[in-house]
């Protein structure tokens, strides 16, 4: 939209993880030359009028004379980001007297591209995010540096117009066509990598088939799992191995899973949707606010990084307290409402969480090869970070033992023994994963049920009903707990193929909970 002195163009502003649509109101009035930026600008935003002003003189246009005030609406929020140079140039064009700029026509257009000062368009940041937000809203004509075209051209919906500078996108507008558009949707190539190379095999990791059992049965249902044992015995190995068996991400996931990372300024810049479920394994000596999210500029923290994909916490013990603490409610909600000077906002964080621990500070304590020297009191102060609601809301806790030499060897394979690998274990899981989502309301796995969920997708039979009882009672088990014992029983049986839960599928299951 324009006259001779007012224009209106469209872009997008990120604040934390959400997008908004921007209208960069442009008005050029007659009076003394000035440059007035409002709308609360942030300081790559105000440094804008200089590469803007430069930007113009050297394409070869004229920067108007005049009495130039640019609003970016809606005035009440932040705006961060030097990608508002595109927009804010275009739009002092288009209100120029003689300026004949027309937007196309048939949809909305928008525009986002850091300039340099001749004219050249770099690379925007957090472009996959601002695309979503702007096609959400409506928007279906983007422009946009080149360098961006990789990141978005598998959005689907999108008429996308990539340009090398600024003279390109406004010879465009006054209707030279210099910009051949670029229909986006084209995914074909990059689904060939949703099922992910297995460099790191399941089949390298030896004598832990129980283990692997219980990793196949957390991938299934996307349970929580806590594997302890002493050192060396290939907690790691195993952890690190969990995203090649857990079932790609579907289109919608992608993109949640590439907006996280794009604003968080971890989407690697020439690459497209991810479609490899994430993997984040933070030190122990991260702090929260990189657990967690939030900082000066609210970001992402690991637990949005890891959305859709797999936490590993290495170490456990070793996090802080009140890091550990800040689990609860993420490993209950899936998402993480964060409140800060300036700046609320809701954090995405479904992912599944692989923790790691020795059983003591040496680690031996209660290994049969090796004698712990830890005293009593130093046990019990290192296990004490661990707070009960927080392992209470795990669902699997697997103690790992030594292997012996001759399954390190392949002997046990030798005679009949079997190993699985990575695509064995995956087939297994998606084959799960599928029979579960079919049958449960909204496409939930297991691990995800609630209440109602569990009344009409956990069938149990009588003799599963008694189990389920008598452990209850035996262990004085939380109610947490007993319900997430029925939703592990649930996976166990589809990984069986029953339509309902047998007592072996809830006695498994019970096993799992560590209990004593």
């Amino acid at each position: 939209m324009s006259n001779d002195r007012f224009s209106k163009v469209l872009t997008a502003s990120v604040n934390g993880l959400d997008t908004e649509l921007v209208t960069v109101e442009t008005d050029l009035t007659a009076g003394l030359p000035a440059f007035h930026l409002v709308g609360l600008p942030g300081s790559a935003v105000k440094e804008s009028k200089e590469r803007v002003r430069a930007a113009i003189a050297n394409s070869g246009y004229e920067f108007p004379l005049r009495r130039i005030t640019v609003n970016l609406s809606p005035a009440d929020s932040r705006k961060e980001g030097s990608h508002f140079d595109l927009p804010i140039a275009v739009g002092i064009l288009a209100g120029a007297a003689k300026s004949q700029i027309n937007l196309p026509e048939g949809g909305r257009s928008a525009f986002i591209g850091e300039l340099s000062l001749d004219g050249t368009l770099n690379r925007a940041a957090f472009a996959v995010a601002m695309a979503l937000s702007l096609q959400e809203n409506g928007v279906d004509h983007l422009f946009m540096p080149i360098d961006n075209l990789c990141e978005v051209e598998e959005l689907p919906g999108l008429f996308l117009y990539p340009a090398h500078s600024l003279t390109e996108v406004v010879g465009h507008l006054l209707g030279g066509g210099e910009i051949a558009p670029v229909r986006s949707g084209r995914r074909g190539k990059k689904k060939s990598k949703a099922i992910p190379a297995c460099e790191d095999d399941f089949f390298d990791v030896k004598g832990q088939e129980a283990v692997k059992r219980a990793l196949v049965i957390a991938a299934a249902g996307a349970h929580d799992i806590c594997l302890t044992g002493p050192p060396g015995i290939g907690k790691s190995m195993l952890a690190r191995r969990m995203p090649g068996i857990l079932p790609p991400l579907t289109d919608e996931e992608s993109g949640e899973v590439t907006r996280i990372h794009s604003i968080a300024g971890e989407h690697v810049a020439g690459h497209g949707l991810m479609y490899e479920r994430p993997f984040r394994a933070p030190h122990h000596s991260a702090t929260h606010t990189a657990i967690v999210g939030g900082g000066f500029k609210p970001k992402p923290g690991e637990l949005s990084l890891a959305h859709k994909g797999v936490l590993f916490l290495d170490e456990l013990p070793e996090f802080t307290r009140y890091t550990l603490d800040m689990l609860r409610q993420p490993l209950e909600d899936r998402f993480i409402d964060l409140a800060r000077v300036g700046f609320k906002g809701r954090y995405p964080c479904d992912f599944l969480l692989v923790a790691a621990m020795n059983p003591c500070p040496c680690g031996y304590l209660g290994d049969p090869a090796h004698e712990c020297r830890c005293p009593q009191t130093k046990v019990q102060r290192y296990l004490s970070k661990l707070s009960g609601p927080l392992m209470d809301r795990i669902d699997l806790h697997i103690r790992m033992g030594a292997v012996d030499e001759a399954e390190l060897g392949g002997e046990a394979e030798a005679r009949g023994g079997e190993c699985m690998n990575t695509e064995q274990m995956r087939a297994v899981v998606i084959s799960a994963r599928e029979r579960a989502m079919e049958r449960n309301p909204g496409r939930l796995p297991n691990a995800r049920l609630q209440a109602d969920g569990i009344r009409n997708a956990c069938i149990m039979d009588k003799e599963a009903e008694d189990v389920l009882r008598q452990a209850y009672e035996h262990f004085s088990l939380s109610v947490r707990a007993r319900s997430k014992l029925i939703k592990v029983a649930r996976t166990i049986a589809d990984l069986s193929g029953e339509e309902t839960i047998g007592s072996v599928h809830i006695a498994e299951a019970v096993a799992y909970r560590g209990l004593k």
